[in-house]
This record gives structure tokens, C-alpha cells and sequence, in this order.
């Protein structure tokens, strides 16, 4: 429905009380009302619409509007309501421009219209009308602003909050569901064991070949399971708070390339740590190894295919959001990684392995452990045929 309602001419009084024009003498108010109309229209009557050019201020004098928006999908979006007291429309008095929303009767209404000529008329022969109706826009809008950013940060922090509850009750489950397992899946490792042990030509009577194809797949699938088990374990882990040490993170990175060369004597993969000064670090040791252990286990898997190979870390000193950092960096010589793959590293159960046995989950420990407790951050640099860095930016003190 359009507006179409009667005018009259409004009495002087009628603009006292509203607060956009309270810094106005009564003089000024009867003035400014007797430029204006009053009209009254039925509820549903669109009194503003968006998108249209602005060429009046409303004064609700009786009755509730309603305020709404369009969406990207062209659905209007209800975003307030406007009372008894309260103007609408008042930026037209100032550049005229099109409507930033549109305006609708929520109940019968009265309003007072004024057109932005007439009222430009008015105050153009008088500064001081002009200036106290610019303080008090002035005000109008910086307290808009001040309750936009104020309900846009509760909004955020409404989100952050829930966000980290659902992380709390995934890393609840997923630490629960890890130790519920690990039991029955010992006891089955153990029992597959067994089972081979028994199928073994010369073992009795169990030593056939149809008893050990069985035996080996359920060996080897049973091992799948206790590595997923413990890659979410590991994902839990780093919700988990460590002790903080003060640790020199060069003589680390060596003590970590040495244990992983320890537990994968298999692997013909060369570590190498650029020599260099001390490099003092308060954080949390346990943390910062697993995400090197996956690195390097990452190299020798996909940038070596299992082949020989060598990776280089350094360390370096930076700044990250303007507090002192180190900068580690494990670059590989290998087979790179296709452009089309790196915004998806990260990502739970991607590998591009998978028929080779590989899980998909080393890369979002090593992404949930430096964003997490390390408090840093992580990239990725790499092309098919230059090899693959991994830069991690971490502050020198937790």
C-alpha cells in the first residue's frame, strides 16, 4: 500500500519533546513545524521505501513503524522499530540522497513530513539553526555507530564463545572416544599377531595359506586403526595445556630431526639444521615436536615418495602482530605440490595418497598445533618440481 493520507497544518508545539530538534527554541520548533504537515495513515502504509530518492524527515508523533532492509536475496529483512518520538528519513535534510531502508506502518500512525527544501529554505538565512541541527545529527549518528560496533562486537563474541564450546565438546568426544578404544584395539593388534605367528609354515596345524592372507589383513587394518586413533588423539592434544619451557628452538629442531631419524631407521631421509646462535624460546616443547615429526614424516612420504631426500630447517628471527618471533622453516627438494591442492593442505582426511595407506590427518595436527598452543601461524610455498617450504611464525614467549 502507498501513502496516501490528508495533511493538515501542524500547531507549533508540535515538535517539542523530539530530540532531534530539542536544542531548537520553541520559536524555532514552531517554526520549523509550521513548514510541515501532519498526516495519519493505516497500518501496512509504506511511508519510506529503499532505494528511493530522500526528500523528507518523518516525526512519529503516534503509533509504531516498522524498519526493513532487502537482502542479497531480495527478501526484506526486519531491523527495528521506530516509536512514538522518533524520527526517520533525517539524512535527507542533509544530502537528499536514496533511502537506505524502507519504512512501513506497524500501526496507524501520525506523522509529521517535512520536505527538505522547505526546511533548507528555513535555515539558510540562519547558521545557528543550521549548526545546532548538525551538532545534534552529529550526535544522532555517532551513537548509532557506537551501538552498531557495540552489538557487532557482542555478536562476535557471542560467536567466538560458541565456537569454542563446539571445540570443547569435539575435543571431549574425540579424547573419550581414543581411550575407548585403544583398549579393544590392543587387545586385537595382539591377537592378529598371534594369528600370523600361528600361520606361519611349520606352526601346527593352523599353518596354511588360507589362514594367513586373512591373518595379514587384519594385521595390517587393525594398524590403520590404531594410527587413526592416534592422529585424533594427537588432534585432541593440542587443546591441552603443557608445561611452558625455556628452550633454545634451534638445539630442539636437531633434537627432534635425531629422534625422528631414530624411529625411521627405514626412511633414507637426510635432516639437516642450519647452524647458527642460540635461539631462546618459551613455549611448549611436546607441541612444537609432533609438528616437526609430521613435517619431516610429510617430506619423506610426499615430497620423496619414500625415496631418498633431504630436508632443510632454519631458523631466523621475525615479528609476528608486532611481537617478537621466530621464523622456522622446513623446505624439502622433493616432487611439489600442485597449486590446485595447497588452500586444502590443512583439511582433515585430504591426501592425495590415500590408495599408498596415507590418512589425510598429519598436516591438520601440524595446522591445529601452531595455530593453537604455539599461538602462530603457518604457510605454505611450493610448485610441482621446486620442492615444498613450510614457514612457521610463532612469538619468542607464550
Amino acid at each position: 500500500m502507498t501513502s496516501a493520507a490528508t495533511g493538515t497544518t501542524s500547531p507549533g508545539g508540535i515538535l517539542d519533546g523530539i530530540v532531534l530538534f530539542e536544542a531548537f527554541t520553541p520559536e524555532e520548533r514552531a517554526a520549523v513545524a509550521l513548514r510541515g504537515r501532519v498526516f495519519d495513515a493505516p497500518a501496512g502504509t509504506v511511508l519510506m521505501r529503499e532505494g528511493d530518492s530522500a526528500g523528507s524527515l518523518y516525526v512519529l508523533l503516534a503509533g509504531t513503524v516498522r524498519v526493513l532492509r532487502d537482502d542479497p536475496f531480495g527478501s526484506q529483512v526486519e531491523v527495528g522499530f521506530r516509536r512514538a518520538g522518533d524520527c526517520f528519513g533525517e539524512m535527507a535534510l542533509i544530502d537528499g540522497g536514496a533511502r537506505s531502508a524502507s519504512v512501513v506502518a506497524a500501526t496507524a500512525v501520525t506523522v509529521f513530513e517535512l520536505e527538505r527544501d522547505l526546511f533548507l529554505a528555513l535555515i539558510s538565512p540562519s547558521p545557528d539553526l543550521l549548526a545546532k541541527l548538525l551538532r545534534k545529527l552529529s550526535h544522532m549518528i555517532r551513537e548509532v555507530s557506537e551501538r552498531v560496533v557495540r552489538e557487532d562486537l557482542e555478536r562476535r563474541t557471542r560467536i567466538a564463545e560458541s565456537v569454542l564450546a563446539r571445540q570443547r565438546a569435539i575435543t571431549q568426544a574425540v579424547t573419550g572416544l581414543a581411550h575407548e578404544l585403544n583398549t579393544p584395539l590392543g587387545v586385537c593388534v595382539t591377537a592378529a599377531s598371534h594369528l600370523q605367528d600361528l600361520a606361519r609354515a611349520g606352526n601346527g596345524p593352523l599353518a596354511t595359506e588360507d589362514l594367513r592372507e586373512p591373518a595379514a589383513l587384519l594385521g595390517a587394518n587393525l594398524a590403520r586403526a590404531v594410527e587413526l586413533v592416534e592422529a585424533f588423539s594427537a588432534i585432541a592434544a593440542c587443546q591441552n595445556a603443557e608445561p611452558l619451557e625455556a628452550l633454545d628452538l634451534r638445539q630442539m629442531a636437531e633434537e627432534a630431526a635425531g629422534l625422528f631419524a631414530v624411529q625411521h631407521p627405514d626412511l633414507p631421509l637426510t635432516i639437516g639444521v642450519a647452524p647458527g646462535a642460540a635461539c631462546p624460546w618459551i613455549g611448549y616443547a611436546p607441541h612444537l615436536e609432533r609438528v616437526l615429526h609430521h613435517l619431516f614424516a610429510n617430506a619423506a612420504a610426499h615430497g620423496y615418495g619414500g625415496g631418498p631426500g633431504m630436508v632443510e630447517v632454519t631458523v631466523e628471527p621475525a615479528t609476528l602482530d608486532a611481537v617478537p618471533a621466530w621464523s622456522l622453516t622446513v623446505r624439502d627438494r622433493g616432487v611439489g605440490i600442485p597449486a590446485r591442492n595447497l588452500p586444502t593442505l590443512t583439511d582433515a582426511f585430504f591426501t592425495t595418497a590415500r590408495g599408498r595407506g596415507h590418512k589425510g590427518l598429519g598436516l591438520a595436527v601440524v595446522f591445529n598445533t601452531v595455530t593453537g598452543p604455539l599461538g602462530g601461524r603457518i604457510a605454505f610455498d611450493s610448485a610441482p618440481g621446486t620442492g615444498t617450504t613450510v614457514t612457521i611464525t610463532m612469538p619468542q614467549e607464550l
